[in-house]
């Protein structure tokens, strides 16, 4: 692994409005009043519902999580004499609350939403207010999703393991949040549906992993297999840098991610710079699309994570593998041809695990539009 990040920032960085998100302008109609009815509808899936608030808020552990999002401070501040030492601290703490990654940057003023975009924020009447957070660092948290489960892509089971993630990310941040409110500093935890950050973007620089080519993490022991939250504070801690672990490397030679992609929403060229930053340009609308195209067989899509070769478990040869990825050309190469060999270039998801199909008929499976 190699310090030094793999994304280049080419030109003044742009903060985003959370109102531009894809999930909201899916919500509000931006994508067309079909894909709206499809995303807003309850979804058949139980799990859905207890992951993602629809219709019945206290059934989803997560809502009620942005209450204890933020809180009081102890009024008796800790002392912090070594920040290095306090940052170990934090990652141990972190880890022991759930996180499998815990890395440490100054937060990026870019990285903070604009304004406030959230569904639940136009349900609350807040969308649109202007986010202000004025801390100056940012904790990122990173869970593992199982890769057996990933596999299903995209099916009921996959979807369930993708919530799974987002709950099982939201509950460190919050707890991480509030132990250091305990010592006596602001902090505040970002997790899905309570989000004021970018987290991809804390996530590389806090040196997680690398932007990919599917425009998300891939971390070095589970690849793109991940789920993210944040936590921001003033408690004083050293900082962790940016990384290059081969992912990005890997990236520029392989298109597997858009090779297999249903939507065709994944870029097979080179990088464009976008609010500044040079990087893969994901067609989110395209991707959108597709996740609403069949509400009786899925409610959205992981294929690119499924099929990444850097998805593979957690295993020592695959370490190995990916740890040779860093050094060597020549390995990335090898990891390609082996993952071929092994799963194939086109990896085929496993027999559904759940199926909530009406009388078990098959449905069409076109993106809408």
């Amino acid at each position: 692994m190699r310090k030094g990040t793999t994304t280049r920032i080419v030109g003044p960085l742009e903060r985003f409005d959370q109102r531009n998100q894809m999930h909201t302008q899916a919500a509000m109609g931006g994508v067309g009043e079909k894909v709206k009815e499809r995303w807003t509808k309850e979804s058949i899936d139980p799990f859905r519902r207890i992951f993602y608030p629809e219709k019945r808020a206290k059934n989803v552990p997560m809502r009620s999580w942005r209450d204890v999002a933020d809180g009081p401070l102890n009024p008796e501040k800790v002392p912090v004499d070594d920040p290095a030492r306090m940052a170990a601290r934090i990652k141990e703490v972190g880890k022991f609350l759930g996180a499998d990654l815990v890395a440490i940057c100054e937060l990026n003023p870019a990285f903070v939403y604009s304004h406030a975009g959230l569904r639940i924020d136009f349900a609350k009447g807040t969308a649109g207010e202007e986010i202000k957070l004025p801390h100056r660092y940012a904790i990122s948290l990173a869970v593992e999703m199982n890769y057996q489960r990933m596999r299903y892509s995209p099916g009921w089971i996959d979807n369930a393991e993708v919530g799974l993630g987002y709950l099982n990310a939201a509950k460190p941040a919050v707890a991480v949040a509030a132990y250091i409110r305990e010592l006596g500093y602001p902090a505040r935890a970002h997790f899905f549906i309570n989000e004021w950050v970018l987290h991809v973007p804390v996530a590389v620089d806090a040196g997680l992993g690398e932007l990919s080519r599917n425009g998300i993490i891939i971390t070095a022991p589970f690849g793109p297999r991940v789920r993210l939250s944040t936590v921001t504070t003033d408690l004083p801690l050293a900082i962790d840098h940016p990384v290059d672990i081969g992912a990005v490397s890997t990236c520029e030679i392989c298109a597997k991610c858009a090779d297999n992609c249903p939507a065709q929403a994944i870029p097979r060229g080179g990088k464009e710079v976008v609010r500044g930053v040079e990087k893969w340009k994901v067609d989110a609308e395209r991707c959108m699309r597709f996740w609403v195209a069949n509400p009786q067989k899925w409610n959205d899509c992981a294929r690119c994570i499924a099929v990444c070769p850097w998805s593979r478990p957690n295993i020592w040869y695959h370490n190995i593998s990916t740890r040779a990825v860093a050094r060597s050309q020549a390995a990335t190469k090898f990891l390609l041809w082996v993952d071929d060999l092994i799963r194939g270039k086109h990896p085929k998801p496993v027999v559904e695990w759940l199926d909530y199909r009406e009388g078990g008929q098959p449905v069409t499976d076109k993106p809408v539009g």
